[in-house]
């Protein structure tokens, strides 16, 4: 008579293969490189609507410039004393802030500010 005692299969250590690993990488590697390309898109379009909202609050200050001084500033950063503590908003991207052409002297509809870089928010009023 012949007894069998305890379990006779081999056991297998609790791990991961190597080929489980790989492919667990290779699946967040495809997955980030679907997702960077989105997030820097929505980064430069922030960075874009902020520097719209900078030129729309520089062609307000002009304004405010000429209601103070009747006359219209001789560039953007002359309008930094009626800006919070004097600071001069930056374009998010290293832009300048400059006149939109044909808007350098004022006139009917005022002076438009624009970034070298985004343009301006638009070329009515307060942008």
């Amino acid at each position: 008579m012949v007894i069998i005692q305890g379990n006779f299969r081999k056991k297998r250590p609790i791990a991961f293969t190597l080929v489980e690993l790989m492919i667990v990488i290779g699946i967040i590697g495809i997955l980030a490189a679907i997702a960077l390309p989105n997030f820097q898109r929505a980064r430069d379009n922030a960075r874009e609507k902020k520097c719209f909202e900078f030129s729309s609050l520089l062609t307000r200050t002009s304004e405010l410039f000429y209601i103070d001084q009747k006359v219209y500033a001789s560039d953007p950063l002359s309008l930094a004393p009626y800006l919070s503590n004097g600071n001069l908003p930056t374009c998010p991207t290293k832009g300048k802030y400059q006149w939109v052409p044909g808007t350098e002297l004022g006139g009917m509809d005022g002076q438009k500010v624009q970034c070298s870089i985004h343009g301006a928010a638009s070329t009515t009023f307060g942008g």
